[in-house]
């Protein structure tokens, strides 16, 4: 090649740093040493291709290789194969935050309940509501020495607040009531067996009972408890309305004697 420049663009587009023809062709012009110019090594290689391609190129024809035999069945075998490509889902900020957010169960508001044994192995829980300066002792006496004739009963009133632990990291759903509540039951009916048991007002009956039943449809009836959870013990529980139902609606004492007798 005569032009020495358009050889070094060459040789320097194929990665070739160092080049030594092995045999010098007949009749081929004497090699002469060219000088580069410094200017020309800081040049891109897109100017350089530029300033010295060469001024005709004969067009390389390239003939297609013969297809080999099978080609179509492998082409439809790859096809079958592909890889699908997903659907593009647009990501925002609001599609992130609903996949990181779990939906929480509503708090309870916190209460208490008033707990009696007027016998051994009777249990009476009732719904408190210390709002109301309403005598609800004075007629749990009267309802029962007439229910219980033979026997002084014991009226000393206990009150258990839930939750039991006040700590504001624990969870205060419904759930959480419903099983702080029933794992006391059956520890309280581990250590003092109960033969007869009182659930009176909503809480204590939405919360000692299992999560579908509603208070409101069980009330005058009595439900099997299966305190331990392993269905060796099971207690009976009358589902009564609380004291003050019992005292705004005078009326549903009738209904009151005809449960628990």
């Amino acid at each position: 090649m005569a032009n020495e420049l358009q050889r070094q663009a060459y040789l320097s587009a194929l990665g070739i740093e160092n080049y030594m023809p092995r045999m010098i062709l007949p009749f081929a012009p004497p090699s002469v040493v060219c000088e580069l110019p410094i200017s020309v090594a800081a040049q891109e290689p897109s100017l350089l291709q530029d300033k010295f391609a060469p001024t005709s190129l004969s067009p390389i024809t390239l003939t297609p290789l013969a297809a080999p035999v099978g080609n179509s069945v492998a082409s439809e075998i790859l096809a079958d194969v592909a890889p699908v490509k997903k659907l593009t889902v647009p990501i925002n900020a609001a599609s992130i935050l609903d996949q990181f957010e779990t939906k929480k169960a509503p708090v309870i508001e916190p209460f208490a309940l008033s707990l009696w044994r007027p016998a051994p192995g009777f249990l009476i829980v009732d719904s408190r509501n210390s709002s109301l300066a309403l005598p609800t002792e004075l007629l749990l006496n009267n309802l029962l020495r007439t229910f219980l004739p033979t026997i002084k009963p014991d009226l000393r009133e206990e009150v258990m607040r839930w939750p039991m632990i006040e700590n504001r990291f624990v969870s205060r759903t419904a759930d959480d009531a419903r099983n702080e509540l029933q794992t006391w039951l059956a520890v309280e009916n581990e250590l003092r067996p109960i033969n007869r048991l009182w659930l009176m007002g909503d809480n204590a009956a939405r919360y000692l009972l299992d999560a579908e039943i509603k208070p409101a449809d069980v009330y005058w009836q009595e439900h099997v408890l299966n305190s331990t959870g392993t269905g060796v013990n099971s207690l009976r529980a009358i589902i009564l309305p609380s004291l003050v139902e019992l005292l705004q609606q005078p009326r549903l004492k009738a209904h009151f004697w005809a449960s628990v007798k």
